[in-house]
């Protein structure tokens, strides 16, 4: 999810009361939902490639809490430098610990939502878990978070009774848009399940996969133990699912080469959970399946796939090898 929405997220947290905490309680919401993202510098001083380590260890169970405390510690030297006023709301580590803690959980929440997954037990568990069900931007967030935020803000300036309440109700609508969007995510993937066993193909995994705006349609994508397809499924039409079926093209003798002496494409492999070789204006190229083609649907606006960059989560195999 974009850090915009985690950041509102936090901050909805906050204006629902809990930045009555501590001091700098509002604080350590917002920048307890960013924490986890600290991860996207860590090649900058580990050897790990950002594709493996994203979403791992600092959005992992385990990592969370070191997340919020790492949060408090930076808002305890504030408090320090800066001591608070007489009267005013004074610094409690452990309510703040509890409250940024809240902001940090709903982080690695939000991103498991989208279809690039989360390693919830990174780095003892390699597995990677996703709902499918939201965008990793999508506007309803944005307005309902925003109006939420908006509203409490005015009460709480107004010294109006139960100041959270508007930030309290956009929180419970979200939650029911979420819920909506994750069941109507396994809907389209138990319809695609069942309409190619049907055909006499056993997926081994299927992902819908939101676009841009749309919420409501899907972009779907299979795969079975030796190939891959695609397909879309929406309100009104239901599933399309396209006739052709390709090859997962991870018996390509270049592919097999590029694994053993490329540390990217393992790198690439530990998170993907798609995998699929393709040829790309005559190279091989490895991707996954949830990125591949993702813009050609024609619910992205013309504009997202002129800007796009088409190399998005594609891995050349035929370039010198990183080891």
């Amino acid at each position: 999810m974009d850090n915009l929405t985690h950041s509102l997220a936090g901050a909805l947290l906050g204006q629902m009361g809990l930045k009555r905490a501590s001091r700098f309680a509002l604080a350590g919401c917002i920048l307890g939902a960013n924490a986890p993202d600290i991860d996207v510098i860590a090649p900058l001083f580990l050897p790990v490639d950002n594709i493996a380590f994203h979403r791992g260890p600092t959005h992992a169970l385990f990592g969370l809490p070191v997340m919020a405390a790492g949060t408090v510690a930076l808002l305890w030297l504030v408090d320090r430098l800066r001591p608070s006023k007489p009267g005013t709301t004074p610094f409690r580590a452990w309510p703040l610990f509890l409250v940024t803690l809240l902001a940090v959980i709903s982080h690695p929440f939000l991103d498991w939502l989208t279809t690039y997954a989360v390693a919830f037990f990174a780095p003892l568990g390699d597995r990677w878990y996703s709902a499918n069900a939201i965008f990793i931007i999508d506007w309803v967030y944005w307005i309902v978070l925003g109006l939420g935020i908006w509203l409490s803000v005015r009460r709480w300036r107004a010294g109006a009774e139960r100041p959270g309440r508007p930030a309290i109700i956009a929180g419970s609508i979200l939650l029911l848009y979420i819920a909506a969007n994750v069941a109507w995510s396994a809907h389209a993937e138990q319809t695609l399940a069942a309409a190619l066993r049907q055909r006499g193909i056993q997926p081994r995994l299927i992902v819908a996969s939101p676009p841009p705006f749309a919420f409501w349609q899907r972009g779907m994508a299979w795969r079975s133990d030796t190939q891959w397809g695609a397909g879309s499924f929406s309100p009104g039409i239901g599933l399309q699912l396209e006739p052709a079926s390709y090859p997962l093209g991870l018996d390509d003798p270049r592919f097999l080469h590029a694994r053993a002496a490329s540390r990217q494409v393992r790198s690439f492999l530990y998170w993907s959970r798609m995998p699929i070789v393709v040829e790309v204006a005559g190279r091989p190229v490895l991707t996954d399946q949830r990125y591949y083609r993702a813009l050609d649907d024609d619910s992205v606006p013309a504009a997202i796939r002129r800007r796009a960059p088409t190399a998005s989560f594609q891995v050349p195999l035929d370039l010198p090898s990183r080891p």
